[in-house]
């Protein structure tokens, strides 16, 4: 017999009333599609082209490429660590670029700022500021012991950020060619 765990992840009371229901409609949602009342969403095809991988350290890496998802395409970037996604950056401009924090990538925190390139710095500060604070509270504790050598990781930062621009380059190029 197989036991179901629906939607409790995203549960929370924490004392603002307008959070809890937002988390609360998830789960009735999941429920509702599990037991076949809403129908299953569609699945959207998600390409990833030019990846390139940045390695830290063993098994833990950014994965760099650029994304097309029906909302939107450009740069993206992916903090890995033994095979579990632990923070995604999709960089696709105004009201569209977002980011996910493990476990939640169902939901969906989209950037202020409006140009890639500033979805980029972002991306960039929020991945010096606060990539290795994510990995210290993963679950797995091969995760919480990852210590890289800052200096690496800030060196291996920079080159992630010009793939992403490099990346961002082609989103001109194709923007130009849609044009014509």
């Amino acid at each position: 017999m197989q036991t179901y765990l629906i939607g409790i992840d995203y549960f929370k009371l924490s004392g603002n009333f307008g959070e809890t229901i937002f988390f609360m409609k998830k789960i009735i949602i999941q429920l509702l599609r599990f037991i076949g009342f809403i129908p299953q969403p569609k699945k959207t095809t998600v390409t990833h082209e030019d990846e390139v991988i940045f390695k830290i350290q063993d098994d833990v890496f950014f994965q760099v490429y650029w994304k097309s998802l029906p909302i939107g395409k450009g740069p993206a970037v992916i903090l890995k660590a033994f095979g579990q996604e632990i923070l995604k950056f999709d960089c696709f401009g105004k009201e569209k670029g977002h980011y996910h924090i493990a476990p939640n990538y169902d939901f969906r925190i989209y950037f202020v700022e409006e140009t890639i390139e500033e979805q980029i710095q972002r991306t960039i500060l929020e991945l010096k500021i606060n990539g290795l604070r994510y990995l210290k509270i993963q679950k797995d504790p091969k995760i919480k012991a990852i210590n890289p050598n800052l200096n690496d990781f800030n060196a291996i930062l920079k080159q992630v950020e010009s793939t992403l621009l490099q990346h961002h380059e082609k989103l001109q190029i194709v923007k130009k060619a849609e044009v014509k």
